[in-house]
């Protein structure tokens, strides 16, 4: 069995070219995609660009593991659709790229109840897990009946955008407790890494919030933006993994003339009246924009000595907000999953399944890959099934090893699966994943911020951040002075 631990434990590393001496218009660190998006269109405006990233090869959260001879992501292994960024950006890019759409199974969601666990399809018309009809029966196969008359009867009181409660507040006092703990909180804590309790609708989804202050009902919001697609099918990938996006884009960029330096850590960054200098463990450079598109810890600590202060949050309305609920950088885990079971041919679970919290497992999420993917499917070997698990905490252990996998995956889908019908493993964590430091509004001069640090977590969100950012920073540099008149500094 294959066993790969760590950031990067998968990825090779190759020789790394030292930072150039020369002063650039504009560094880049951190080559992830929102780094690399900024990278591309700049270069391809025709500004010199350098991109700097203490890993072996670009992608930031996308990442490549190999699986039972198989590519697949260690990171993000799809993208949400409700904007057409990834769509642009590879049709504007010009990138050699095919979308796809998942398999049309659809996930399903694992709750504690009274008699044990209850696996039941996600509901087609909810938003966040808000239902459009509480009594529908894909819902009340979930919260059950009593859940579902408790939710029919919403107590309405009036919403004001400057007295938002968290989501889960928001949805446990209209509509009660079981809506908001086996729906909303379960796809929170999925999707975005963070309880309900811990995020406001307005955040997470700006028109739904919208749509609930102007009714003052969220069965009515949910009712008007609800789709009626079935569950997962707002989302979308690339065929052979999402890890070829960044790839792909990186290549772009430096055929525009950007210069990516891959396995260069950045120590700190200065900023004085001119410049921006980017101290290496290649030396130094000087520019006169950088952008920092890295994690938040990495954000806070390249930050730490500049005199700079918490950004109050935005309401959906435009004004300000102090109170906006505190988010700690956290670490994701996951482990994917080679196994020989022929009963997960019949995919018991669609394309995955999500996990009530209350459920005591050691995983709050499990994606069936060859399920999900035509790819996939056709990559991997017959009688082979390829899964990932998301572990409910990164830092606590118990998802480790095949007979960690072939527990979980036992009580996720229902079948019996032992640990010798795990082939293979690959363990991937990510120590710097969750956004949640807020970024300072006063950041120094020739600085700024992209990535899910800036723009909140998920390509749809991150994608349209990095291009407006870089088309600021292109209209900066244009009435600006040439970058002839930068200081420079020699290589160590």
């Amino acid at each position: 069995m294959a066993r790969h631990g760590g950031v990067g434990a998968v990825i090779a590393s190759g020789d790394v070219a030292p930072v150039s001496a020369v002063g650039a218009d504009v560094i880049v660190v951190g080559a992830g995609v929102g780094g690399l998006v900024v990278a591309h269109d700049l270069a391809r405006a025709g500004r010199d660009v350098v991109v700097i990233d203490a890993a072996a090869e670009v992608g930031g959260l996308l990442r490549r593991g190999t699986l039972a001879g198989v590519d697949i992501d260690l990171g993000a292994e799809s993208f949400a659709t409700r904007t057409d960024a990834v769509a642009a950006l590879v049709a504007d890019a010009e990138l050699p790229l095919e979308l796809v759409a998942p398999r049309p199974q659809g996930a399903w969601l694992a709750v504690a109840t009274d008699d044990g666990v209850r696996r039941a399809r996600l509901p087609r018309r909810t938003v966040l897990g808000i239902p459009a009809d509480p009594e529908a029966d894909d819902v009340v196969a979930i919260i059950g009946a009593d859940g579902a008359a408790r939710a029919r009867d919403e107590r309405r009181v009036p919403l004001t955008a400057d007295a938002e409660p968290s989501l889960y507040d928001l949805v446990a006092e209209r509509l009660g407790e079981r809506v908001a703990d086996r729906l909303v909180d379960t796809l929170c804590r999925s999707v975005y890494s963070r309880p309900a309790a811990d995020a406001r609708l307005s955040q997470l989804h700006p028109g739904m919030w919208r749509e609930v202050v102007s009714r003052g009902s969220l069965l009515e919001a949910a009712d008007a933006i609800a789709t009626g697609q079935r569950a997962g099918a707002a989302v979308g990938g690339i065929a052979g993994g999402m890890w070829r996006l960044p790839a792909a884009l990186a290549e772009a960029a430096e055929a525009h003339g950007a210069k990516i330096r891959t396995g260069v850590a950045v120590h700190a960054v200065r900023s004085d009246a001119a410049t921006v200098t980017v101290e290496t463990t290649s030396g130094s450079l000087s520019a006169r924009q950088v952008v920092i598109a890295t994690g938040p810890k990495e954000v806070a600590r390249l930050l730490a000595g500049h005199d700079v202060s918490a950004r109050s949050a935005r309401s959906a309305t435009g004004g300000e907000r102090s109170d906006e609920p505190a988010q700690t950088p956290a670490g994701v885990y996951l482990v994917a999953a080679a196994i020989a079971h022929p009963g997960l041919a019949a995919e018991p679970i669609g394309s995955g399944v999500i996990v009530d919290a209350a459920l005591p497992t050691a995983a709050k999420a499990l994606t069936h890959i060859t399920a999900k993917w035509d790819w996939a499917r056709a990559a991997t070997p017959d009688g082979i099934h390829l899964v990932r698990l998301s572990a409910r905490d990164a830092a606590a252990g118990g998802l480790s090893t095949a007979a960690d996998v072939a527990r979980e995956v036992s009580i996720l889908t229902g079948i019996d699966v032992a640990a010798a019908d795990v082939v293979d493993l690959v363990v991937q964590e990510w120590t710097d994943a969750v956004a949640g430091a807020r970024v300072p509004d006063d950041l120094p001069a020739g600085v700024h911020v992209a990535g899910a640090a800036a723009a909140g977590t998920g390509l749809a969100s991150v994608i349209p951040h990095a291009r407006d950012l870089a088309g600021r920073l292109d209209r900066a540099l244009a009435a600006s002075l040439p970058s002839s008149s930068l200081h420079t500094h020699p290589v160590s």
